[in-house]
């Protein structure tokens, strides 16, 4: 399936290599989120669109699928008719198959739909939606933004799809957590034992093996949660680790996970100490650990703000870094040299004057005292040891993120939210083979007297030092996305609402 993939595609980049721009019209409903890049080992080799073409009648809808190059030349196109109950909730790519999971509003169904790169339809994988489930949909009128993050689907390379599923049964809160196969019509669901009543999961990550979660726990509805690290084995279908809260001298909250050279898991994010409160309290530090498989610990590492990270970055008085905040973890490159880059993007609480002056007014009806600011990208460097080597900070435009929940949340479970609605300025990162130069990109907004407007922005690492360059986002788009393309440029997507068109172009970058 793979091999086929790679031929058409090269037979289409002999045939024209210089398609560059693209746009399609009568295109009725686009969502940012049903869109994305096809990667294969860590190349781009084309992209995928969904979205509504046409009404055939009242109870009809007509959706297109497009595939194209990494050119921007159309692979195939693929015209489907559905009833106007469907809705597309995420799509996804696992480097063989296309997932896409709609929801059908009368037969009160979730439906996952899988295709090969050629456009054939593989397997349809069903469930129905019930009391037990009904939480699924909540997120979405939650997340209504455009530009939110797959939340609950996630590709397991060259295998299936895993998706999330929040369960409610009386007093009962927890999940399951669904494989849907791309290789045979084939499923299983991992249900957690029933003396885990209360209980959150979120992904963290999926190898060709194995599906790392972060487990929040309760006894007791009410009672504060205890955080496990769990790993399911795709081949057995069961949990093939699990590290506790309480194993350790510290509580660890990961928030990004990825797999080392080696094919273990290395999992990084702020840790505390155990009497801390996790809402109220700042983290003491970063810690990274490596685990195999099978759930045994490689190494663990601790950078401590004052002592270890406080020599590369401007601390204030309480720990944090100066007019920054928190940091969350986007991406972890890990070069030849035996070194580790961590991208950060910034992020911290602070008084919302409007927010105070409508509660005031409302008595406390109108929502949160605090908002959040996004701050700045900061790129740490960890040696073999992931003890920290080096570090910079990259300023950018701080903007806001609003949520009238805010107040009650961590400052681990907000960045979650604040990634899942998009509002980090974080886009995406670039890397070669061996790692040993990398780019990694962001949005920002610049105001001078020759520019104002949004830009997007590149950052080249060479080896020894970062390269600068950015482009100017001028558009009259409804909404605009930049996508990872070939050596050398960006993938300027754009939708029109009004023209009902999607306008493609490739830029040019140094």
């Amino acid at each position: 399936m793979r091999l086929k993939f790679l031929v058409a595609f090269a037979l289409l980049a002999t045939i024209a290599t210089h398609a560059q721009r693209l746009s399609f019209d009568n295109v009725k409903t686009m969502y940012i989120r049903n869109s994305g890049s096809i990667f294969q080992q860590k190349e781009i080799k084309g992209y995928f669109f969904f979205y509504e073409s046409d009404k055939i009648d009242k109870k009809t809808n007509e959706y297109t699928l497009q595939i194209l190059d990494q050119n921007l030349n159309k692979v195939k196109e693929i015209k489907m008719q559905e009833s106007n109950d469907f809705e597309l909730l995420e799509s996804s790519y696992n480097g063989d198959a296309l997932s896409f999971l709609f929801h059908d509003y009368k037969a009160k169904t979730l439906e996952t739909r899988l295709y090969d790169m050629e456009g054939k339809k593989l397997y349809t994988y069903t469930r129905q939606l019930d009391k037990k489930t009904e939480n699924f949909l909540s997120q979405y009128k939650l997340f209504s933004n455009q530009d939110y993050t797959n939340q609950q689907m996630f590709s397991v390379d060259g295998k299936g799809f895993i998706t999330m599923f929040p369960i409610k049964e009386g007093s009962k809160r927890t999940y399951e957590v669904q494989f849907n196969s791309s290789l045979k019509n084939k499923q299983w669901v991992y249900a957690p034992s029933d003396e885990e009543k209360y209980s959150e999961a979120t992904i963290l990550s999926c190898t060709d093996s194995i599906v790392v979660l972060e487990v929040a726990k309760r006894t007791k509805a009410a009672n504060k949660p205890k955080i496990s690290i769990v790993g399911l084995n795709f081949e057995t279908q069961k949990k093939a680790f699990e590290i506790e809260e309480g194993e350790d001298e510290y509580i660890f909250l990961p928030e990004y996970c990825t797999n080392t050279k080696g094919g273990n898991n290395l999992l990084i994010g702020p840790y505390y100490n155990k009497k801390d409160n996790l809402v109220k309290d700042f983290s003491k530090g970063i810690a990274i650990y490596v685990i195999d498989n099978n759930g045994k610990t490689i190494s663990k590492a601790y950078n401590n703000w004052a002592s270890d990270i406080g020599k590369y970055l401007p601390l204030n008085e309480k720990g944090k870094i100066d007019d920054i905040g928190y940091l969350f973890f986007h991406n972890v490159i890990q070069a030849s040299n035996g070194s580790s880059y961590v991208i950060g993007e910034g992020y911290k609480r602070v008084a919302d004057g409007f927010g105070i002056a409508n509660n005031i007014l409302s008595g406390g009806l109108q929502g949160g005292n605090t908002k959040i600011k996004i701050t700045d990208m900061v790129v740490l460097e960890f040696g073999p040891d992931y003890k920290i080597k080096s570090a910079s900070i990259h300023n950018k435009r701080h903007s806001d993120f609003l949520n009238n929940a805010i107040d009650l949340y961590s400052q681990h479970a907000f960045a979650l939210i604040i990634k899942a609605m998009g509002s980090f300025d974080y886009a995406f990162t670039l890397s070669d083979k061996e790692a040993n130069n990398f780019s990694f990109c962001y949005r920002d907004y610049e105001k001078s007297s020759e520019y104002k407007g949004q830009t997007f922005n590149m950052l080249r690492f060479t080896g020894k030092k970062f390269v600068t360059d950015k482009i100017q986002l001028t558009t009259k788009a409804t909404n605009m996305k930049v996508l990872p393309a070939k050596l050398g440029y960006v993938m300027i997507q754009e939708y029109f609402r009004k023209e009902k068109k999607i306008s493609l172009r490739l830029e040019k970058v140094n």
